[in-house]
């Protein structure tokens, strides 16, 4: 078996090769194979792969230390580079003092505050509740950052030492700033191995993730462990963010998209070799480097060299070792899942359909455009915006909320819809072009399903991300498939039953009544399909994929499926998209544009139908108190901020906004008496377990005085920690027999 592995191993690997330098000679540059250019483009890589390299050591060492991923780590490099920026250029502070508060006073203090406040909760949650919340801790992060320093300044931070000579390597200038980032990369490596093999407290961070509890036996301190895990990966973030923005540019997502290069490095490594980080960094570095001076794609793929980081974590995940079956975890469930009657999912999608019909008919007050009766065209035109990213949410339903499979591709996906049914009916408003759309993503999702069958989760979730940069990178950016120069109409309004429905103004409230109408049939299907064979296959799967393979669950059949039903359901939206849109720019369909519907979807509850309505309303919300407040500048990145806190907020309620909203009010509804039989027994099972639910006189009348309640009311009145904190008394004496009070010696007592 292994020397099968390592003999396909190799085959990739050549094949790989042979398709590189195909690529290479393809796309040969005008910049010849000279010592100049290969000294340039040595020197060049290896800075930047030195500040890859810190970034995804940053990552490898907070990943196998709490074995939490920070998809975080790029907003706070980008965060801190801007601190610095902040006290060196625009405050005149010197660079030691700067460098000195940044690295080892804020960077360190914001981690332990993340360990405190965050990860400290995700120790136990499931990973789709810590990749949400890191992702979420991302978006605030970056909608902070453009909050305080408003990205229409322009900023640049300068080089260290910069103006100074530099050595002089075959008529290349390698400057001081350079050369300090690859010694940098190097120190930092070593000295992280040095910390985790040779030190006690590296000692206990590799011990506390393998088993907390058994690690606090030997004296470590978890915390303390966890805290100091952050601190580290946070000081490496700010390091690697100050070191690439003086050759990116203070732009915020440039900055913080740059943690996917870090991605790769760290895929590489496998998320556990601090040296391979190294290396992994180095090679992104140089083959990035390598694309910018000798290689040249041409006008039709002009974006390519930007997707090489992507491709390469691509290349990289699909090279790990398949991953295991693994069984479920032990946990407690208070009752069974009650499952939504199908008469109720009717009832429901009614209510979405006439909810959005009197909006739309302005038969319900807004923020703006409030007059009974009309709606502005503007708002009509955001609200069918809003419905086709529910649509979008709605597809993640059975992929990632039933089946477990995290995807951040779904987005992409519509935009391949989007993009298609401009060629295949949308500039005719063929209704029939739709279905060509939803046959053509059906197998698009079953492409981003083959990495499915040999990874699976956090591994999974990076093959998605990976996905969408390289359809941004280069599917949307090449002209046969987004034109950048085509003139004329798109997506004419779509016929259907004799109604108009599109972007232009007279048709917008037709659409907005369309979309909605499609989405609760939608809905409705999926609350059926969660009563059918398939769902249960796709939880049984997502709860353990070993059991589910013992009782003959075809493991690669199931999630294909579920992969081919999101990506129709997403080819549908995309089509929609299309429509709401008008047109199409290349850059119409970036990576971080598709991470708040996952994010808001997830915090209203991934596994329930009805969140993706409830998230579609919480996207109408942004714009809305935007406006509320007259676009103040506070609130201009409050569509990132937004999904960004509704995300960290689970790590607080990890099952979403919609479980705990049912199960606080679902005992209103009047058919409902076992959701208020159940909060009852809840109730009173949480009266039983804390005495200060009710008054402690009622110990002895109407609760029994049990010894379980004594210490109970020993530890609610401080009875234990008073009596620990009295005096010691002096000893005692023996025990000794009391003398009678009255001595008789026999005869009457009267004698």
């Amino acid at each position: 078996m292994a020397s099968n592995f390592k003999a396909s191993t190799l085959v990739s690997i050549l094949a790989i090769t042979a398709f590189a330098v195909f690529v290479v000679n393809t796309n040969r540059g005008v910049s010849p194979y000279s010592l100049t250019n290969i000294a340039t483009f040595l020197v060049v890589g290896l800075s930047l792969g030195g500040i890859y390299a810190i970034s995804a050591l940053g990552l490898v060492v907070t990943y196998a230390t709490t074995g939490i991923f920070n998809f975080a780590q790029g907003a706070i490099g980008c965060f801190f580079a801007f601190v610095y920026w902040e006290l060196r250029v625009n405050r005149h502070w010197p660079a030691p003092l700067a460098l000195f508060l940044v690295i080892f006073v804020m960077a360190p203090v914001m981690g332990v505050a993340l360990d405190r406040a965050l990860m400290q909760r995700l120790r136990n949650a499931s990973l789709v509740v810590q990749l949400m919340v890191t992702v979420g801790l991302m978006l605030a992060i970056m909608g902070v950052t453009q909050t305080i320093w408003q990205p229409n300044t322009g900023r640049s931070l300068p080089h260290f030492f910069e103006g100074t000579a530099g050595i002089h390597i075959h008529g290349v200038v390698a400057t001081w700033h350079r050369i300090i980032t690859v010694g940098l990369a190097l120190g930092i490596a070593l000295l992280l191995r040095f910390i985790l093999h040779r030190t006690r407290i590296g000692i206990a961070m590799r011990a506390v993730v393998d088993s907390r509890s058994l690690a606090g036996l030997t004296g470590a301190r978890p915390n303390v462990v966890s805290g100091t895990s952050w601190a580290i990966g946070c000081m490496t973030a700010a390091i690697a963010g100050i070191l690439i923005a003086p050759e990116t540019g203070m732009v915020v997502e440039n900055l913080t998209l740059v943690v996917i290069t870090a991605f790769a490095a760290a895929a590489i490594a496998q998320l556990k070799s601090l040296p391979w980080a190294f290396v992994g960094g180095l090679i992104v570095g140089l083959v990035t480097a390598f694309v910018g001076e000798f290689v040249s794609f041409g006008r039709d793929w002009q974006y390519a060299s930007d997707a090489i980081p992507a491709l390469i974590l691509l290349v990289a995940l699909l090279f790990l070792p398949h991953a295991r079956l693994e069984t479920g975890r032990l946990k407690l469930t208070r009752r069974t899942e009650r499952l939504t009657k199908p008469w109720e999912a009717l009832l429901a999608a009614c209510a979405m359909v006439g909810a959005v019909v009197a909006w739309a008919n302005g038969w319900i007050p807004w923020f703006s455009g409030t007059h009974f009766g009309q709606r502005t065209p503007v708002w009509l035109g955001r609200g069918g915006g809003f419905l086709v990213m529910a649509i979008i949410m709605l597809s993640l339903v059975p992929l990632t909320g039933w089946a477990g499979q995290v995807s951040f591709a779904n987005f992409a996906i519509a935009g391949f819809g989007a993009a298609m049914y401009a060629h295949v009916g949308g500039q005719h408003g063929n209704p029939l072009g739709i279905l060509w759309v939803v046959l053509m993503c059906a197998p698009l999702g079953v492409l981003v399903a083959l990495p499915a069958l040999r990874l699976k989760g956090l591994y999974l979730a990076l093959a998605t991300i990976a996905f969408a940069q390289l359809a941004d990178k280069l599917l949307f950016r090449h002209p046969s498939v987004v034109s950048q120069v085509q003139v004329g109409r798109l997506y004419a309004p779509l016929n259907l039953f004799g109604f108009h429905m599109g972007s232009d103004a007279p048709d917008r409230k037709a659409f907005v009544i369309f979309l909605v109408i499609a989405f609760a049939v939608l809905f409705f299907l999926l609350e059926l399909m969660r009563r059918s064979r398939w769902a249960r296959r796709w939880i049984a799967l997502a709860d353990s994929p070993a059991a589910s393979a013992t009782i003959g669950i075809n493991l690669s059949v199931s999630k294909i499926v579920v992969f081919a039903l999101s990506g129709a359901i997403a080819g549908f939206a995309g089509t929609m998209l299309g429509l709401s849109y008008g047109a199409l720019r290349v850059d119409s369909f970036p990576l971080l544009a598709g991470l708040p519907l996952v994010l808001l979807l997830a915090a209203q509850g991934v596994q329930y139908p009805s969140a993706a309505f409830w998230g579609g309303i919480g996207l109408a919300l942004f714009p809305a108190i935007q406006e509320t407040f007259h676009n103040a500048s506070w609130l201009t990145e409050i569509a990132l901020i937004g999904p960004g806190l509704a995300a960290i907020s689970m790590a607080y309620r990890p099952e979403g906004a919609v479980f705990y909203a049912g199960r606080d009010l679902a005992g209103l509804l009047p058919w409902r008496r076992d959701a208020r039989e159940e909060k009852a027994a809840a109730m009173a099972a949480a009266r039983d377990l804390d005495i200060t639910r009710d008054e402690i006189g009622d110990l002895g009348l109407t609760r029994p005085f049990t010894a379980d309640k004594v210490a109970q009311l020993d530890r609610v009145l401080g009875v234990s920690d008073e009596l620990a904190r009295l005096p010691a008394g002096p000893p005692e004496r023996p025990a000794q027999a009391p003398a009678p009070l009255v001595e008789v010696r026999g005869g009457a007592a009267g004698d």
